[in-house]
């Protein structure tokens, strides 16, 4: 009986254990701590998650489990746990501070400033809360602030490193460098041995281009730390900012060695090859490491990359298929996919493509920039804008984004923007041929040949078969000289010795065509775009260049089918569609001319000449007439004082019923080209319409006067019969 009561009281006793959460929970958070303790992080958060679970009361073990996903680098799932530590425990320093952090990572400014301060009201000399109380200060622009609050952090604990770094950083960026490079010193100056220290102050050399002092500097974070990547990447690319490549090169293939599991050690070398223009060495680098690393996506990824750069998009397609069919939400992998379909003229689907992307990671920069590139090749000059914005604001270093903001400049014919942007791309990019292009087009456009050239030979010197940049020296040769003939030569010849070694460069054809045409030299002209054609079938303006060329020669009908073989191979291009209308026109096919005018507007509603263009096909010949006037409004704020526009409104406001608004505008367009007789026509019958039949006379007679066989000289002539004047 008595060994029966003794069983009875254990059984008892361990069922008392199983429902006391507290006895629970410790035992969890004594197992999860020791983990914690020997850097198993997820070990330990599987235990504290025990913890949790068997207490959910215990701030403690909220705490604990926040601080290992946080060590696991699991930011997100720890937020809310120190959010439930401090709620339960709003004394818990160390909680409060992470919280704070994690929430100035969220961007929510007010609220970490909130939880600062709590704990500065108790701890008023609690320096770590003074650090992040300042980086709150920087990340909010108040930099007033936000320095004094680093020199309290450092005067209460002088010996943390990373806040001399922090408060180096705010002074830099408002460029107070001498005050930078002191408080770098001091970091070095109260640690010797932090590689940290000394890796920051050769960044600093580094920015201000003190390659010899950043170089020893890096080379001293080297050595305290004999095996660490970063300094040692850092310091490869010192030596190769000195033009010393070969060393840069040997530090690169050093570092894999000294990590080969580390992707930034081994992937190094490849990715140094590719910013240094080496294409080929690249190719071969990753190619190496694919067949050494066949699991890393990282590795396939750079090399898809650098054939799509080398035009090899066969064989970059080839290997960026399977992995989108595996990984169809990968952002880098839609940005190679975005670029293969922009190197297929495929803007649409590359757009939708690199939208994707900009979502999965919106902090990729070159998501946004390769999605302007296929917004502009769709014409959407807004949303582009918008797209290279984001890319440059989220990498200031991304130098070809500025260079295509200040090509969308130029388009838009805002030529000193153009050229403030070129001058922002190349202070970071010198060698960026894009932006020497562009600033060619703004001077020329400008008037100023001689920078034009200056321009381009910059352009020419670091690509010398640019086809952008040869299209603007077949305009600048045409330019200096109205006849043409004397000037054009000196680009056939460029272009022509070009193709001495490049004579499969069906882009150079082209060129060279419309070098030839640029000559009047029509033949010659001829041959070369249909030479590249042969090469490449779907050569850009090709079929829009043999349709200029038969119109100048009066072949029409060959004209019209070439515009229809360009819109066949590029079915965004505005300018085919307009082209193709003005043939139409000259036919009098109204109908087909309105048509392609349509799809213009529709590819581009944005175009004030296509609005004015299609307002003028409805009034005369059978639409919309409000639309027509809605149109014509719009082509007026962008053009104010064209005598086209004017007249286009004028006779809008005239066909939907307001003669008077009409006399306001058509007076402007004859005022501004006096012997038109179409605007004349256009007055005289508003004149009418809103009651002054002498005005009326004497604007029909002149007009008739001007040009007795003017399109609208019949219907002069009937009203001027209904006036009772011959």
């Amino acid at each position: 009986m008595k060994k029966i009561s003794v069983l009875l009281a254990v059984i008892t006793l361990f069922a008392a254990c199983s429902r006391n959460p507290q006895a629970s929970g410790l035992k969890f958070l004594t197992s999860g701590n020791q983990y914690l303790k020997d850097g198993k992080y997820r070990e330990a958060a599987i235990q504290f998650r025990n913890a949790v679970r068997a207490d959910p009361s215990s701030a403690e073990a909220h705490y604990r489990l926040a601080c290992a996903l946080l060590s696991l680098g699991n930011r997100q799932e720890a937020y809310p746990e120190f959010l439930e530590t401090v709620t339960r425990d709003p004394n818990n320093t160390d909680a409060s501070l992470e919280l704070a952090s994690l929430m100035l990572a969220r961007r929510a400014y007010d609220e970490a400033e909130v939880r600062i301060k709590g704990v500065l009201e108790r701890e008023p000399k609690n320096a770590r809360a003074h650090a992040i109380l300042a980086e709150k200060y920087a990340l909010a622009r108040d930099i007033d602030a936000s320095t004094p609050e680093y020199e309290k952090s450092i005067a209460l604990d002088p010996h943390h490193v990373e806040v001399y770094i922090a408060l180096g950083a705010v002074y830099q960026s408002r460029g107070r460098n001498t005050e930078a490079l002191a408080v770098y010193r001091r970091a070095i100056a109260v640690n010797p041995a932090s590689a940290q220290a000394h890796v920051s102050l050769a960044q600093f050399y580094f920015s201000q281009d003190q390659l010899a002092e950043a170089e020893l500097e890096m080379k001293a974070a080297c050595g305290l730390d004999p095996r660490g990547v970063t300094p040692r990447l850092l310091l490869a690319r010192i030596v190769a900012k000195e033009g010393r490549v070969a060393d840069a090169e040997a530090a690169y293939r050093e570092l894999k060695s000294i990590a080969p599991e580390d992707p930034r050690a081994y992937q190094a070398l490849g990715l140094f090859y590719l910013s240094s223009g080496q294409k080929e060495e690249a190719i071969a680098e990753f190619q190496s490491l694919a067949n050494s690393r066949p699991h890393d996506a990282g590795v396939r990824n750079h090399l898809v990359e650098a054939l799509i750069d080398l035009g090899r998009v066969a064989e970059a397609r080839e290997l960026n298929d399977p992995m989108l069919k595996a990984s169809p939400d990968d952002p880098k992998v839609l940005v190679s996919s975005g670029r293969l379909l922009l190197s297929e003229r495929k803007f649409a689907e590359a757009v939708e493509a690199l939208k994707k992307a900009s979502t999965s990671d919106p902090r990729s920069a070159q998501s946004f920039y390769y999605l302007g590139m296929a917004q502009n090749g769709l014409g959407q000059r807004e949303p582009a804008k918008t797209s290279f914005l984001n890319a440059w604001k989220l990498d200031p270093h991304l130098a070809d984004a500025a260079a295509a903001l200040a090509g969308i400049a130029a388009q838009t014919q805002d030529y000193d923007e153009a050229l403030r942007l070129t001058d922002r791309a190349l202070e970071v990019n010198p060698n960026l041929t894009s932006a020497y292009v562009t600033r060619a087009e703004a001077w020329l456009a400008k008037g100023s040949t001689s920078r034009c050239e200056e321009a381009l030979e910059e352009a020419l010197l670091h690509e010398p078969a640019s086809l952008p940049a040869l299209a603007v020296l077949i305009k600048l040769d045409v330019s200096r000289n109205k006849d043409s003939r004397k000037k054009a030569p000196d680009a056939i010849r460029r272009i022509s010795r070009l193709l001495e070694d490049q004579p499969k460069n069906a882009g150079l054809h082209f060129l060279l065509g419309l070098a030839y045409y640029a000559a009047r030299d029509l033949d010659r002209a001829a041959a070369s775009v249909n030479q590249a054609l042969s090469l490449d079938p779907k050569t850009p303006e090709a079929y829009s260049l043999l349709a200029n060329i038969d119109f100048a020669t009066g072949a029409n009908g060959n004209a019209k089918a070439h515009l229809v073989n360009a819109i066949a191979v590029n079915p965004r291009n505005v300018h085919n569609y307009m082209s193709l209308e003005m043939l139409y026109e000259r036919d009098g096919n109204w109908e087909e001319a309105k048509k392609m005018c349509e799809k213009a507007y529709e590819l581009d509603p944005s175009s004030p000449a296509v609005a004015a263009q299609l307002a003028y096909l409805y009034l005369e010949h059978g639409g919309d007439t409000h639309l027509a006037l809605s149109l014509s409004k719009k082509a007026k704020q962008a053009f104010p004082d064209s005598p086209v526009v004017a007249d286009v409104l004028g006779w809008s406001y005239y066909k939907t019923g307001s003669p008077e608004l009409a006399v306001a505008q058509l007076r402007q367009s004859v005022g501004k080209s006096p012997r038109n007789a179409l605007y004349q026509y256009h007055l005289g019958m508003a004149y009418l319409a809103s009651g002054s039949p002498e005005l009326a006379k004497r604007w029909l007679q002149a007009a008739l006067r001007n040009d007795p066989g003017f399109p609208g000289a019949s219907g002069a002539r009937e009203a001027l019969a209904k006036l009772g004047t011959p």
